[in-house]
């Protein structure tokens, strides 16, 4: 896949927070949930960063990260993400569709 087939970060946002608001209710710890939604029209946000090597581990080898972007979503301070709630694996190739999620969790929560 080429990049000028790729979807654009733009639309990997919009993807992104689509999936936040569907999934967040059952992933978040209550707190963390209600920190975010009192908090997200002053702070909310999400932001693509550079993939980390940490996913094939998270989601296995298979993966083509160069075909994928990371969004972290959370409450942001000083133009930085303060609180990152979820990160996300999306890829960017719109005819193979795939997101993996890694939530922040309570540190009292065995995983």
């Amino acid at each position: 896949m080429t990049q000028e087939n790729q979807l654009s970060l733009e639309t990997v946002l919009e993807i992104a927070f689509e999936i936040f608001a569907e999934t967040a209710p059952d992933n978040l710890e209550f707190d963390d949930l209600m920190l975010y939604e009192s908090r997200f029209e002053e702070e909310g946000g999400a932001v693509v960063v550079e993939v980390n090597n940490d996913w094939p581990e998270h989601v296995g080898a298979d993966v083509d990260l160069s075909q994928c972007a990371e969004v972290q979503m959370g409450l942001a301070g000083a133009e930085v993400l303060d609180e990152v709630f979820v990160r996300m694996l999306i890829s960017r190739d719109p005819d193979n569709k795939f997101c993996h999620l890694l939530w922040k969790r309570s540190p009292t929560q065995i995983h």
